[in-house]
């Protein structure tokens, strides 16, 4: 067995590679191609080969790639899980690909980034999308705001989810050119909302029956049900609940210092857009009164009292995102009976 890690970066790949008996057999730069990866693993001789790298923008067409050629596994690690070698002192793309090589070898690689695959992964690029276009269309209308505030004019903080905001920023008085700037960006919000709204009807055409199963959990519509698929996939990856947690980043850090322990801010390394569309879910859910959302209810209003409505939202997101971990585990429609309502 080979073990070849391979930094990437745009321009070209540095490539160590190792074997069982730790000799070195590759230590040089190839063309960051599918050519220079082919040329690579046929330099690399025939026997088995174990290649690992850091999840990147790089990744999906280097893990295809890789995954069509004889005799080669692949291991993407989480730049997080390697944070000693980002904090090395030598740090050099050669020292990164080596440290990558000998942590596979010693069997010492941490665990390894899930690859989606076919439509599921056709629809995590589509909800990412989505999700920068809201992002940029957001900032546009923040600017839009500040630039109001400098001609003393304060929007109401619900100003632009109305549908007659461009109406009444059109009626403000303001100067000919700040009026100017405005309209360029009022064009831009429509244009990114036109092509967000296409990016929506895209996702809505994909179908899975994972879908359906979410989409029956209170407060969980079709854009939140497929986030939640596109992000976790094969349920059967997670150990339990607290795993499916912490990938979502709703589990608070924990210091402990001898017998002290305190719990801190929820853990942000987790999937932004689970986290992000779970609380928007718990904010509705806090207000619904459908019978079948009772437990998730009671669940909610036991810790708002005891720990304030901030806290509350954010451990009923976490727990929408255990109850769609059970559906999915159990291929079972939800059902409100079958659900703890109090907090554990």
């Amino acid at each position: 067995m080979l073990y070849v890690g391979i930094d990437v970066s745009c321009k070209e790949f540095v490539v160590y590679a190792v074997n069982e008996r730790k000799q070195k057999v590759f230590d040089n730069k190839i063309e960051s191609t599918r050519e220079g990866l082919r040329k690579l693993v046929k330099e690399l001789g025939e026997g088995p080969k174990l290649v690992v790298f850091e999840a990147g923008n790089q990744m999906k067409w280097i893990a295809i790639t890789l995954k069509k050629m004889k005799g080669v596994q692949i291991h993407v690690v989480h730049p997080n899980e390697v944070k000693w070698i980002s904090q090395s002192n030598g740090k050099t793309d050669k020292v990164d690909a080596k440290k990558l090589a000998e942590l596979a070898r010693s069997d010492m690689l941490p665990r390894a980034v899930h690859i989606v695959d076919g439509e599921i992964r056709e629809l995590r690029e589509l909800v990412s999308a989505r999700d920068r276009l809201q992002s940029k269309r957001v900032a546009l209308t923040n600017t839009i705001r500040a630039m109001m505030l400098q001609e003393g004019v304060r929007l109401p903080v619900k100003f632009f989810q109305g549908m007659e905001w461009r109406e009444k920023i059109e009626k403000l008085k303001i100067g000919g050119v700040q009026r100017l700037i405005v309209e360029s960006y009022m064009k831009s919000v429509d244009q990114l909302l036109i092509s967000e709204e296409e990016i929506t009807a895209r996702m809505m055409e994909i179908k899975d029956r994972r879908i359906e199963l979410l989409e029956s959990i209170p407060c969980l519509g079709k854009i939140s049900s497929r986030v939640l698929v596109s992000a976790i996939d094969n349920v059967e990856r997670f150990d339990n609940k607290k795993c499916v947690a912490n990938y979502g980043g709703l589990t608070p850090t924990i210091r402990q210092s001898g017998e002290v322990k305190v719990m801190g801010r929820i853990n942000r390394d987790g999937r932004r857009e689970v986290r992000k569309v779970l609380l928007q879910c718990s904010h509705a859910l806090s207000r619904t009164k459908s019978a079948g959302a009772l437990p998730l209810k009671i669940f909610y209003e036991g810790i708002e009292r005891r720990r304030g409505k901030k806290k509350a939202i954010v451990a009923l997101a976490r727990k929408l995102l255990t109850t769609a971990y059970g559906v999915l585990k159990n291929n079972e429609y939800y059902d409100p009976q079958k659900l703890t309502a109090y907090a554990v």
